[in-house]
């Protein structure tokens, strides 16, 4: 495996067992999707979108919020994870940090993924009672569950683009010697 070579472990090889903080998966994604990073050794927080169980490995559609396409963690029996998962805490939903290396992915649908080796359950979620599933839900219902609208990729990708603005707008009048102010404002429920 070839060297790590990020901000967190400058010169930590990913056969060393040394990994490095958690990284964004848009960042590991780049612009080919992760091939250029095979080999490293990653970590990556975020929430499990699904999870599916087979025989002897399972599969994590891993989401942190940095892009709208997530990353797939591979389980392998026999490892400290495959102990998690068994243990069935890991469900959609569940917060989770995941460490091990990205590897060139088999199939067709994404260029690496992440074949990990140790997985620590952060939150876990009630399979019974979580609100959002792998499937579309209405704006409608989405308001109701307000504290897990940016997980969807809807809601996701407005509070992306609106970050982008709002970036530009300030960057702009920032350019151009301009203070940003928050003036005191007097509103009806300050005279009760």
């Amino acid at each position: 495996m070839r060297e790590v070579t990020t901000r967190a472990a400058a010169g930590a090889s990913a056969s060393s067992g040394v990994f490095t903080r958690p990284e964004k998966i848009a960042r590991i994604k780049g612009v080919d999707g992760g091939a250029s990073r095979v080999g490293e050794a990653l970590e990556i927080r975020g929430w499990a979108r699904s999870v599916r169980t087979q025989k002897e490995r399972a599969f994590i559609d891993l989401n942190d919020g940095s892009s709208i396409s997530g990353m797939q963690a591979v389980v392998n029996e026999g490892t400290q994870a495959w102990d998690v998962i068994n243990s069935g805490v890991v469900t959609t939903g569940a917060a989770v940090s995941v460490r091990g290396a990205l590897v060139a992915s088999p199939g067709g649908k994404q260029a690496a993924e992440l074949l990990v080796k140790e997985l620590e359950v952060i939150g876990p979620a009630d399979p019974e009672s979580y609100p959002l599933q792998k499937k579309r839900h209405t704006l409608e219902y989405l308001r109701s569950i307000a504290h897990l609208r940016p997980r969807t990729n809807t809601i996701g990708a407005v509070s992306r683009v609106r970050n982008q603005l709002a970036y530009a707008t300030h960057k702009f009048f920032q350019e151009n010697g301009f203070l940003y102010v928050n003036t005191p404002i007097v509103t009806a429920s300050d005279c009760e």
